[in-house]
């Protein structure tokens, strides 16, 4: 795959333009680290199981999609409740949480979405799961498409055409408003603002300390600080593309006090060893293409 992928950017350096589309997962693995981005998204190599965090987002979204689309068209609250308790049952199927881990996550999600009746009635919901595509930045030489999924679009008073990203979390931490994921939707929906939900997940806290809507501002500047970044990090990718050639980012090994899951890989001497440990630890997983979404055929080069 690799090598094919390769092949279409030499030719397309003959024709002067290379195509790059990029979503924010895709970006910050390939800053996090070219290896990991190759293993995962060149080779599609996947954990046995999915990792808990990711099990647990998904279960949030999946219940919250339907309750937002009944609020988009004017249901009652109780029938937007009902839908949002069976989107949430219907994902446990492919859910590895444990028992009474699941209960507590939908536990959790009624009680959030209790918490900001009010509130989200409020909303005027112009778009949920809205997956976008734009051209970021484009000369003679590269053109760069940003895709991805924006999980909530709202109207809200003062605050119109702004995205909401929701986020479950266990352990409250910091949020940055210069994550590629934050970035990339306010400037697909030329936001100033854009909110977090975040869902707590705590047993020990009340609804109020714990389930939270927190605004971040962006202006112009700074989201043009951020595609300027953006644009040179797309030719470091378009070299490892080029080249076949996925270095290792050693400084990502341990971050956030866990050992990166392809870590028994990179440490393997030989390319026979690797590719033995690649197939009998990791599955052949589906090539992650949120362009697909889109019901767009978009080339990653």
């Amino acid at each position: 795959m690799t090598e094919q992928i390769a092949l279409e950017i030499k030719q397309n350096e003959i024709d002067k333009i290379i195509d790059v589309c990029l979503d924010a997962t895709m970006l910050d693995t390939f800053l996090d680290c070219p290896a990991k981005f190759n293993y995962r998204f060149n080779m599609n190599k996947h954990t046995l199981t999915k990792p808990p965090a990711l099990d647990r987002g998904d279960l949030i979204h999946k219940g919250l999609e339907p309750y937002y689309l009944a609020l988009k068209d004017k249901l009652p609250f109780e029938d937007a409740l009902e839908k949002a308790k069976n989107g949430f049952d219907i994902a446990t199927i492919d859910s590895d949480l444990e028992p009474d881990e699941i209960r507590q996550q939908k536990n959790s999600l009624i009680e959030s979405i209790h918490f900001w009746k009010n509130t989200d009635f409020r909303y005027e919901v112009l778009a949920v799961e809205s997956p976008f595509a734009y051209v970021l930045y484009a000369d003679n030489t590269i053109r760069i498409t940003m895709i991805g999924k924006i999980d909530l679009l709202i109207n809200d008073g003062a605050y119109r055409n702004t995205p909401v990203d929701h986020k479950s979390y266990s352990r409250d931490f910091p949020l940055s408003k210069l994550a590629n994921q934050f970035c990339n939707y306010a400037y697909a929906c030329k936001s100033n603002y854009l909110f977090v939900n975040r869902v707590g997940l705590q047993t020990s806290l009340p609804p109020e300390k714990k389930h939270k809507r927190q605004p971040l501002s962006y202006d112009s500047i700074f989201l043009e600080q951020w595609k300027q970044n953006v644009v040179e990090w797309c030719y470091d990718y378009v070299n490892c593309v080029a080249d076949n050639k996925w270095r290792l980012n050693t400084t990502s090994c341990g971050k956030y006090n866990r050992i990166c899951e392809y870590n028994d890989i990179c440490t393997s001497s030989g390319i026979d060893a690797k590719i033995y440990k690649l197939n009998a630890q990791f599955k052949d997983g589906e090539k992650w293409d949120v362009a697909k979404s889109l019901g767009l055929t978009v080339k990653r080069d």
